[in-house]
């Protein structure tokens, strides 16, 4: 009835688990933390069963967690196993990664290592308090709220998503639960008139889980049909929910990026037919905390033709248009050449600032628009001759930084642009000194644009992917005084032959745009391997992007002609605040042709054997050991006198194994008279082998060889009947305890009455 109750309230702490996976893309933090709660409920129940202390138990605990997360989460940190200085620093980082996103982050979120980390941590925990709660303080009902806060937790935070069923799986798991500890109750305080508390278990077993399971059933059909069920909050504590309801919130998606780039997928995330290639820019992000690049842009409602807060009065513009099908871009901007200037086949909302397209739709997938733009036909020479005259507005926006930005880098600018005159030169400068052959791309460093990060980017590794050489390079333009913001979006892609373009995860990309008086928002391009189209005349760059063929290499694009698409027939504001995390861009992405496995299902088996593994090699190490120090014992023994006193040894050994082990002021006739009314074992063998032993060891004359084989025979049954006795699991626990082969203390006097002593 016990494993009963700990089975039940592992079931709630799992479905607690699984309802979070409202707050994240997909499921797949599941297989790495379901572990983590299991084995905290394992260790909880393991050290409350061995009748540990409870600061003992949870010091195991807490071994245990560390172990785990370096073992599992953090292989790479370890050494043979054993966690290193390095799992903690790992460890530590991943944790405060996952702390900083979580205080933007929106559901739902992409499954980053830092937020396995503490959902793993989080789970182990919560399994193991909510164990000790409800069976060694007593208190099994509350011990339901523990689990319980977690799943509000995902609830409130989560995505709709996914609401009914992880909701009907909590529900019934509670209702087991209690059902459970209802039916614990009865079997340890049976009904004294009934008589047959087995049977009325399995009543009480029957008909309350009929009843859970018509409850569950009830809740979730017809609840949500009642009325008001889909009634804004009486209290409005999302954002969604408020008065301001125009206003929409996401993720940013320079993080987004990075999972389609290590992904690296032929996911075709939308295909475009258009009149010139570009870059399909999707926003720009103007805000810096020296954490993460983010914006808040307010949107107004498209009805006519676009316009933006900064024209390019002295550039030549080329018209284009776009013919875009949006495919899996889970994304609340639209795609769009830079800058649009006319929209068609979609309702949507646009930013002035940024100029950046808003989809009035959940997201952009699925969608078919057509897209006017004004391309600027840049030239050096003539950006060489733009002022430092940048608006006052855009100056003060487009050059904050933290107060307590790098000094170094700061430094690091003065020194490159040092001796450049003009804002064109100063930015073609910055972005020479990150394609001059001593920068490397490379996806496998970590996100982020911290200060500890940045510098580490331009001093130490000098490698990144595009995230790091725009988000740098736009923190360097402001410390000298350059108007800059970060642009993200994709490359070009790569022509089909339907005539489209065919834009994939792969082609994620982000890039600086610098401000110049007369001439806007111009774009320029540090990463190595990457190049704008029709931007070779002022960034000296051909245009090149990655392919399919050699996904983190470039190619310079070739020369294709595409056929122009045919030209178009015939204010409210929203404020998208964009935030640190991950944003939903694409959702989960389908398995590529070169993605590699998940390493969960192995490192799970190897955590599996480990588990069987070490307590089976320790059993076999100790039953080694014991064999050998029988064997060496015997060997010792040369005279008949010496052989039956090992014998008697070996009896001793064999009776404390079921509660009997020898008194050392107990003769032999003593000890094995009251052992063999403890034990049940024949007193008569006993009393005859101790008789033997008595004589052996004291008695004149001593005994002779067929006495002590008749000794070894006694003794022999004596040890098979305790076996007999012993249940599994007490031969489990003798198996592994090692204290029999710890040399013995010497005796103390033991100052309790013995049975049968007077007082």
């Amino acid at each position: 009835m016990l494993a009963l109750a700990e089975l039940a309230l592992a079931a709630l702490t799992v479905a607690s688990v699984v309802g979070l996976v409202r707050l994240f893309d997909d499921a797949s933090f599941l297989l790495p933390v379901l572990p983590f709660a299991l084995a905290g409920h394992l260790v909880a129940a393991s050290s409350r069963r061995a009748s540990l202390p409870g600061w003992f138990a949870a010091a195991i605990a807490a071994g245990g967690l560390v172990v785990g997360i370096s073992v599992l989460l953090l292989p790479g940190t370890t050494t043979y196993g054993i966690p290193t200085g390095q799992s903690l620093t790992e460890a530590t980082r991943q944790f405060s990664e996952a702390l900083a996103a979580f205080r933007e982050v929106v559901a739902p979120a992409p499954v980053e290592p830092g937020f396995i980390l503490a959902a793993a941590a989080g789970g182990w925990l919560l399994a193991f308090l909510a164990d000790s709660v409800a069976f060694r303080i007593g208190a099994t009902v509350e011990a339901a709220a523990l689990p319980a806060t977690v799943f509000v937790f995902g609830a409130a935070l989560g995505a709709p998503d996914h609401r009914l069923s992880t909701t009907a799986l909590f529900l019934a798991a509670l209702l087991a639960y209690w059902l459970a500890l209802r039916v614990v109750g009865q079997w340890r305080a049976p009904n004294r008139m009934g008589g047959d508390s087995r049977r009325e278990s399995r009543w009480l077993l029957r008909r309350g889980g009929a009843l859970a399971a018509a409850a569950v059933l009830v809740a979730v059909v017809i609840g949500p049909a009642l009325p008001g069920a889909e009634a804004t909050a009486v209290v409005p504590w999302r954002a969604a929910d408020r008065e301001d309801g125009g206003s929409r919130v996401t993720i940013s998606p320079l993080v987004d990026i990075r999972a389609r780039l290590l992904d690296q997928s032929d996911r075709e995330v939308f295909t475009v037919a258009a009149s010139a290639r570009s870059y399909w820019r999707l926003t720009s992000l103007e805000i810096f905390d020296g954490r993460i690049w983010s914006s808040k842009g307010r949107y107004r409602k498209v009805e006519d033709r676009l316009a933006t807060a900064v024209p390019a009065e002295r550039a030549d513009t080329i018209t284009a248009v776009q013919d875009f099908e949006i495919g899996d871009l889970a994304s609340i901007w639209l795609p769009a050449a830079y800058a649009p200037v006319a929209l068609d086949g979609v309702e949507a909302r646009y930013d002035d600032d940024s100029g950046s397209l808003l989809t009035e739709e959940e997201t952009a997938s699925g969608l078919r628009y057509r897209v006017e733009s004004e391309l600027r036909d840049l030239d050096g020479a003539a950006l060489a001759a733009v002022a430092a005259d940048a608006p006052t507005e855009v100056a003060e926006a487009y050059t904050a930084l933290p107060a307590d930005f790098s000094p170094e880098v700061r430094q690091e600018a003065m020194r490159v642009v040092d001796g450049a005159t003009t804002p064109y030169d100063q930015a073609l400068r910055l972005q020479n000194h990150f394609r001059d052959g001593t920068f490397t791309y490379d996806l496998s460093v970590p996100a982020g644009h911290a200060g500890d990060d940045l510098e580490r980017f331009l001093f130490e590794t000098r490698a990144g992917y595009c995230e790091q050489f725009a988000g740098a390079y736009a923190a360097m333009a402001r410390s000298v005084g350059l108007p800059a913001r970060v642009a993200v979006g994709f490359t070009p892609g790569e022509p089909g032959e339907d005539g489209r373009l065919h834009v994939r995860d792969l082609n994620a990309h982000s890039w600086p745009e610098v401000f110049l008086a007369g001439y806007g928002w111009v774009a320029f391009e540090p990463t190595p391997g990457r190049g704008i189209p029709g931007g070779e005349p002022y960034t000296g760059v051909p245009e090149q992007q990655a392919v399919p063929e050699e996904r983190t290499t470039a190619t310079t694009a070739p020369a294709t002609t595409l056929t122009e698409s045919p030209e178009p027939e015939g204010g409210d504001t929203t404020t998208p605040s964009v935030t640190d995390g991950a944003d939903d861009l694409g959702g989960a992405a389908a398995p590529g042709a070169g993605e590699e496995p998940s390493p969960w299902p192995r490192r799970l088996l190897l955590a599996l054997l480990a588990v069987v593994g070490v307590p089976v090699a320790w059993a076999g190490a100790l039953a080694l050991l014991a064999r050998r120090r029988r064997r060496r014992r015997r060997a010792a023994a040369t005279s008949p006198g010496e052989r039956v006193l090992v014998s008697w040894t070996e009896v001793g050994e064999a009776l404390a194994q079921v509660g009997a082990p020898p008194r050392p002021w107990e003769t032999p006739v003593e000890y094995a008279q009251r052992a063999g009314g403890a034990t049940g074992i024949d007193p008569g063998t006993l009393t005859s082998l101790a008789a033997v032993t008595t004589t052996a060891g004291y008695g004149p004359h001593g005994v002779d060889d067929d006495v002590a084989r008749q000794a070894a025979e006694s003794a022999a049954t004596v040890e098979r009947r305790v076996r007999e006795r012993l249940d599994r699991r007490a031969r489990l626990r003798r198996a592994l305890d090692p204290r029999d082969l710890l040399p013995d203390r010497p005796a103390r006097l033991d100052v309790r009455n013995p049975p049968g002593a007077s007082r």
